[in-house]
C-alpha cells in the first residue's frame, strides 16, 4: 500500500466518523488535514527523480 493510498483511506475514515463521533470533530479535522498534507508531500517526493550520483 502506498503512502498516498493510506492517507486517502485515513481521510475517508475521518469523514465516516465525523457525525457518529461529534465530540471528536476537532481531532478528526486535525487528523484529516495532517493526512492530506502527508499525501501532498509524498506526491511531490515521488515526482522528484533520484539524486544525481556524486563523483569522488
Amino acid at each position: 500500500m502506498t503512502m498516498r493510498l493510506f492517507c486517502t483511506l485515513a481521510i475517508g475514515f475521518c469523514a465516516l466518523l465525523w457525525y457518529p463521533a461529534f465530540h471528536y470533530q476537532g481531532v478528526l479535522r486535525v487528523l484529516a488535514i495532517s493526512f492530506l498534507a502527508m499525501a501532498v508531500i509524498t506526491t511531490f517526493l515521488e515526482r522528484a527523480g533520484p539524486p544525481a550520483p556524486s563523483k569522488k
